[in-house]
């Protein structure tokens, strides 16, 4: 299913795989290196901020979502500031948001309209 601004929560089997990417890609010896990061930049999505904090880069200021209490200073690697901005939200999906590939193609069959590439075009409403 397309979802952009649909908030759905990570899966079990999401938070796995994050976790497992965090473990193989950030560290002092890694493609990600914390004490490299100067800022960082996250969308207004949940899912989006959930996967940035599975990534465990030890961020020293808690994450601007964290209530009082929930930032865990014990594990600081990085003074990189985090920013959540609309500018990198997910795509908008518009009257395409829920749909799988399979119904926006049926649905434009219907209507008379060629086979659906995202990039030609795009999504209306979205």
């Amino acid at each position: 299913r397309h979802t952009g601004t649909t908030e759905l929560p990570l899966t079990a089997n999401g938070e796995k795989r994050i976790r497992a990417t965090g473990n193989a890609l950030v560290g002092d010896d890694r493609l990600i290196v914390p004490r490299n990061l100067a800022h960082i930049y996250v969308s207004p999505r949940r899912r989006a901020q959930r996967t940035l904090e599975l990534l465990n880069l030890g961020c020293k200021d808690p994450m601007p979502w964290q209530k009082e209490g929930e930032h865990d200073i014990a594990n600081v690697r990085t003074n990189a500031k985090v920013q959540v901005t609309e500018d990198i939200r997910e795509w908008d999906y518009g009257d395409y948001e829920g749909l799988t590939s399979k119904t926006i193609q049926a649905q434009r069959e219907e209507r008379g309209e060629g086979s659906w590439d995202i990039w030609r075009d795009g999504c209306p409403g979205g």
